[in-house]
């Protein structure tokens, strides 16, 4: 007995057919993990990324700046600091390289004996360090004298009054790296902006 089947089921049925044929050929099509291709083959799951050919950040020359008159310093306020003592800073003079993005200060503590001194300063924010380049103390002659042999380190790991991190986080530091001179300016007077990653 011979049975007519309808072309039409027979066409919808291939047609599905062909698809799940083509989703179970195609690796990982229904994979959750979109990143697996990118995963290592090791059990801890983390990714394989070669960067041998990733630029090395190399810092720029700095150049120390004479050290601050005091009407150009301004209190910072930072809860980081040990009592009597007062952060000052030089505002009209921050400098932030648009190339190594190194935030470059002069910072002067005060306490309330009198006692002063300072230091020239620079700030990486995606490392969260600080290097020391210069020191000065306007009861010595001269009064600026350059580190010897200055260095990268981490503020994280600061013993004691930990301002420079406080530093990072609240003034110099944004979610898309360094702030620029203006801007860690701004936040030293205490406005308030609402950082977007996207925004200008």
């Amino acid at each position: 007995m011979l049975i007519r089947k309808n072309p039409l089921k027979l066409l919808v049925r291939g047609a599905v057919l062909g698809m799940l044929v083509g989703l179970a050929g195609a690796p990982h099509a229904a994979d959750p993990d979109p990143y697996r291709d990118y995963r290592g083959t090791g059990s801890g799951g983390g990714f394989d990324y070669d960067d041998s050919g990733d630029i090395p950040w190399i810092e720029n020359e700095t150049e120390v700046l004479a050290m601050p008159q005091a009407e150009n310093l301004s209190p910072v306020g930072v809860d980081a600091l040990p009592r009597g003592m007062t952060l000052l800073i030089d505002r009209s003079r921050i400098t932030v390289d648009p190339k190594d993005r190194v935030v470059r200060v002069w910072l002067w503590l005060r306490s309330d004996q009198g006692a002063e001194s300072g230091s020239f300063e620079g700030y990486r924010c995606e490392t969260r360090e600080y290097k020391v380049y210069a020191y000065a103390n306007p009861r010595r002659d001269p009064p600026v004298s350059k580190a010897k042999a200055p260095t990268w380190l981490s503020a994280k790991s600061a013993a004691g009054a930990n301002y420079r991190l406080e530093l990072l986080n609240d003034y110099f530091c944004g979610i898309r790296g360094a702030r620029t001179a203006q801007e860690i300016g701004v936040a030293m007077t205490g406005e308030f902006r609402l950082e977007r990653f996207f925004s200008n």
